[in-house]
C-alpha cells in the first residue's frame, strides 16, 4: 500500500457546504494552503468561479442551447462543482467527472453518494485519465455525442488542455469555460514565462488584471483558430487571483476571419501612464509617446484580444439569475456583474484612482460616483470596472484626468 493510499485509509473526514451540495473533505485538507501537495485539491476562494460557471451554464442553456446538456468536468479535484452542476444545472444528460489523482476518484465517489444523487446517477462518467487523453477519446465520437461543455480549471495554466479540448468539444454553439490561476505570468511579473506559455508580452501596470484576461483570450481565440473554430466571449472575469473565459464556440470562417481583426497590441508610455491599443502591421507601431513624445519610456503588450469580453444580453440573464440564487457569494456576484455590465462599451484599460492621488500628492481621495459624474459633464466615458474596485475606466486622456483630480 503506497504513502497516499494508507493516508487516504486512515485519515478523517470533515463535511463542508458549498452552494446545494455536501461534501467531504480530508481534514488534513481543511485549512491548507491550496497547492498540489492536498490529498485532495480543494480551494475554498474558487466557490464564486463555480458559482459563477452554474450561472453561465443556466443562461447558456436558455439563450443558445436548450437542449440537455452533455458536460465535462476535466479537473474535477473533489467533485464539488460536477455535483454542483447536477443539482444547480438540472438540465443535463450526461457528465464527465473527471480527474488524474485516485484519491480524488475515490472522495469524488464518497461526495455523490452523500449527495443522494441516486435519480441522476445513471448520467454520471467518473474517470481517472489525464484531461488531455480524455479529450482525445471524447474527440473520436460522433458530432452529437460530443460535449456541449468542456470546463478546464487546474492549478496554473490551462495552455496544456486548450488544443485538445477544442478538438473535443461541439463544433457549433458549444461552451468553453477555462480558468487561469498563474496571474504573475499573465499579469507580466513573469514575463518570460507568458512568452512561453502564452506567446505574448505582457505588461506589468496598474491595468495589468485586463492585459492578462485578453492575452488570455488571444491565446484561446488562437488555438481555437488552428482547429478552424472561433469564439465568441460572453463573460472575462477576475476574482480572488484567478481569470476565467467563458465563451461560445463556432464553426465559420468568415466570422473566424472577423475575430483576427480583433487581435493586436497596447501600447504603455511608462513616463506619463499614457495608452493606447493598435491593430495591424507590427512594423507600423509607433516609437513615440503621443502625450509626452518621449520615445525612452514606451513599452508594449501583446499580442492580445481587442474585441470586447462581455456578451450585453447574456450579462443581463446572468444578474436576473443570481437575483434568485441562494450563493453566499451572492452580493459580490451582483457587484461584479454589475460593473462588467458597465465596461462593455468601455475603452480598455483603466485608471487607479487611488494611486493616481498618491501620484498627485492630494490629501483625500474624491468618491467614485463624483469623479465618474465629473467626467460624463465634460463629454467622456467613464464607468467603474470589476478588474479592480477602487479603479475607473474613461476615454478621457491621463493629463486632463489628472487635472480633473487636482480640482476636486
Amino acid at each position: 500500500m503506497n504513502e497516499n493510499n494508507q493516508k487516504f485509509k486512515n485519515d478523517k473526514f470533515i463535511v463542508e457546504k458549498e452552494g446545494s451540495a455536501n461534501f467531504f473533505l480530508h481534514s488534513v485538507d481543511k485549512n491548507n494552503i491550496p497547492s498540489k501537495s492536498m490529498v485532495v485539491f480543494y480551494n475554498k476562494k474558487m466557490e464564486i468561479n463555480r458559482d459563477v460557471t452554474n450561472l453561465a451554464i443556466m443562461a447558456y442553456n436558455k439563450l443558445f442551447n436548450q437542449n440537455k446538456l452533455v458536460i465535462v468536468d476535466s479537473m474535477a479535484a473533489s467533485g464539488i462543482g460536477s455535483i454542483r452542476m447536477l443539482k444547480e444545472c438540472k438540465n443535463v444528460k450526461k457528465i464527465y467527472i473527471n480527474d488524474i489523482n485516485p484519491m480524488a476518484i475515490d472522495l469524488i465517489k464518497k461526495n455523490i453518494q452523500i449527495n443522494n444523487l441516486k435519480d441522476v446517477e445513471s448520467l454520471i462518467k467518473i474517470s481517472k485519465k489525464s484531461a488531455n487523453l480524455l479529450f482525445s477519446e471524447l474527440a473520436l465520437m460522433k458530432q452529437d455525442e460530443k460535449p456541449d461543455i468542456i470546463s478546464i480549471d487546474p492549478f496554473g495554466t490551462p495552455n496544456l488542455y486548450i488544443d485538445s479540448a477544442f478538438k473535443a468539444i461541439k463544433k457549433k454553439h458549444s461552451l468553453i469555460c477555462i480558468t487561469a490561476t498563474d496571474t504573475p505570468v499573465l499579469f507580466g511579473i513573469r514575463k518570460k514565462a507568458c512568452l512561453r506559455k502564452y506567446m505574448s508580452k505582457p505588461l506589468h501596470t496598474d491595468y495589468c488584471k485586463e492585459i492578462g484576461a485578453r492575452i488570455l483570450l488571444y491565446f484561446i481565440s488562437r488555438i481555437a483558430n488552428i482547429n478552424n473554430l472561433g469564439i465568441h466571449p460572453l463573460l472575462t472575469f477576475y476574482s480572488n487571483h484567478f481569470i476565467r473565459i467563458i465563451a461560445l464556440v463556432f464553426k465559420n470562417k468568415e466570422r473566424i476571419f472577423e475575430n483576427i481583426e480583433n487581435y493586436g497590441y497596447i501600447f504603455h508610455c511608462n513616463n506619463c501612464g499614457y495608452r493606447t491599443s493598435f491593430k495591424g502591421n507590427i512594423l507600423q507601431i509607433p516609437h513615440i509617446c503621443m502625450s509626452c513624445e518621449e520615445d525612452q519610456n514606451l513599452d508594449l503588450a501583446g499580442p492580445l484580444w481587442l474585441g470586447k469580453i462581455h456578451k450585453e444580453d447574456f450579462l443581463h440573464y446572468l444578474i436576473e439569475l443570481n437575483k434568485y440564487s441562494d450563493f453566499k457569494n451572492k452580493n459580490k456576484i451582483e457587484k461584479i456583474l454589475s460593473f462588467t455590465l458597465e465596461e462593455i462599451n468601455m475603452p480598455i484599460s483603466y485608471y487607479n484612482i487611488h494611486k493616481l492621488c498618491e501620484e498627485l500628492t492630494l490629501q483625500s481621495v474624491p468618491k467614485m460616483d463624483l469623479i465618474i459624474k465629473k467626467i460624463k459633464e465634460k463629454g467622456y466615458l467613464a464607468s467603474r470596472t470589476h478588474f479592480d474596485f477602487i479603479s475607473i475606466k474613461t476615454n478621457m486622456e491621463i493629463k486632463e484626468l489628472k487635472r480633473l483630480l487636482s480640482s476636486l
